[in-house]
């Protein structure tokens, strides 16, 4: 139902202004006349960039709200109810109005399947699940194993984003005290030394040179990495352009192993939850595809797809795509042969994950003295530069 922003009287000319649900224009005035408010403007409610972004509906709504819905399941009470006392009690008032909607057209007779896969905040894989569920008759344990499924990526990603925050913070801090070495600080030294009018070495003039032209051009660098930026990222939105990114990454040195697990760990926890849900084995891996993060992967694994349509198996087809190492395939084939590969997806998932925690803390270990090693060479050179100059103005032999 759409939300409307109005602005209304009543008799002693007390002004209000709000936002409220209806289902139109006139239905909205017809209720506030109701009410005693004589309506003076109504338009439909758009909510500006930075709002949308604050209240965006985000994976920890979506999994309070699965987790939520399983215990009101667990208690007893039917769907719909449920739907609707979550529609009343969530935080965000968007994530509201989107429960109403589904609690709405669950009372006009969809399934919840249909009603969640017109609201773009639940992912397909989300939407597949409720209703493989649905056929089975076993909403509430699915609704657990997607809210596990949902923790477990969750934790995996913020695992991710921890590990890198000091190096980023680390290189932010140094490039910012760089920066104001060679905006603010060399200049000044750089008019002493013009009026002294002695020669200076040969570092000190390179040192100058480049604060120079830091300090004149530094908005006009900035301007084209802005640009450069957001070019790149239109680019990267083009199927061309994505393709182009998605295989540099899995050519970089070093960082294209990290890369690789991190799809095979996601690809893994995927098809072993959809698995494990009584999901169809092509649904399965169609979506799993679909969630890697890679063109270049997921169209190689279009190779699996096919030759599970073929009748071929699992792990034929797996080997052929050339994107999991031999050792998966072998689980594979060993799960595929006692038949539990959903099992065997899951614990590929948690080796995986386990694999790239460790090896991004490898990364960051190695990072960190790094960034300080570099960041340390560029403040020696100006400090070795500047006394250069000095020692050379005051002619002190070194």
């Amino acid at each position: 139902m759409p939300v409307f922003v109005y602005e209304a009287v009543d008799k002693r000319g007390k002004k209000v202004s709000a936002k409220r649900e209806a289902p139109d224009r006139n239905a909205l005035k017809e209720a506030l006349k109701k009410e005693g408010w004589i309506p003076l403007h109504i338009s439909l409610y758009r909510p500006s960039k930075l709002d949308a972004l604050i209240h965006r509906i985000t994976t920890k709504d979506i999994l309070i709200f699965t987790q939520e819905l399983a215990d009101l399941l667990e208690a007893g009470l039917p769907l719909d109810k449920a739907i609707f006392i979550l529609s009343q009690h969530s935080e965000k008032e968007q994530f509201r109005e989107i429960l109403s909607e589904i609690y709405r057209d669950i009372q006009r007779g969809q399934s919840l399947s249909q009603a969640l896969s017109t609201h773009k905040c639940f992912p397909k894989l989300y939407v597949n699940m409720v209703k493989a569920a649905e056929t089975g008759g076993i909403l509430e344990p699915v609704l657990r194993r997607l809210a596990l499924f949902m923790e477990t990526t969750t934790q995996f990603k913020e695992d991710v984003i921890s590990a890198m925050v000091y190096p980023l913070l680390l290189t932010f801090v140094g490039s910012l005290a760089v920066g104001v070495l060679m905006i603010y600080v060399i200049p000044r030294f750089a008019n002493i030394f013009k009026e002294m009018g002695e020669a200076l070495p040969l570092p000190t003039l390179l040192l100058l040179y480049i604060s120079s032209f830091i300090s004149k051009a530094w908005w006009i660098v900035l301007i084209l990495l802005v640009i450069g930026v957001y070019f790149l990222k239109k680019y990267s939105q083009t199927p061309e352009g994505k393709k182009l990114l998605d295989s540099a990454r899995l050519k970089l040195p070093i960082l294209s192993r990290l890369q690789l697990k991190i799809y095979i760990s996601r690809f893994s926890r995927t098809m072993g939850t959809l698995l494990k849900s009584g999901v169809p084995v092509l649904s399965a891996i169609r979506i799993a595809r679909e969630v890697t993060g890679n063109e270049i992967v997921s169209e190689k694994l279009k190779i699996l797809e096919e030759g599970v349509r073929k009748g071929q198996g699992i792990t034929v087809p797996l080997r052929e795509s050339k994107v999991f190492p031999e050792v998966v395939l072998q689980m594979v084939a060993v799960g595929e042969e006692a038949g539990r590969l959903e099992e065997t997806f899951l614990h590929i998932a948690e080796r995986y994950e386990a694999e790239t925690r460790s090896m991004i803390k490898r990364l960051v270990s190695f990072i960190e003295p790094a960034i300080i090693l570099v960041m340390g060479i560029f403040v020696g050179f100006i400090v070795i530069s500047m006394l250069l100059a000095i020692f050379s103005i005051n002619e002190i032999p070194l």
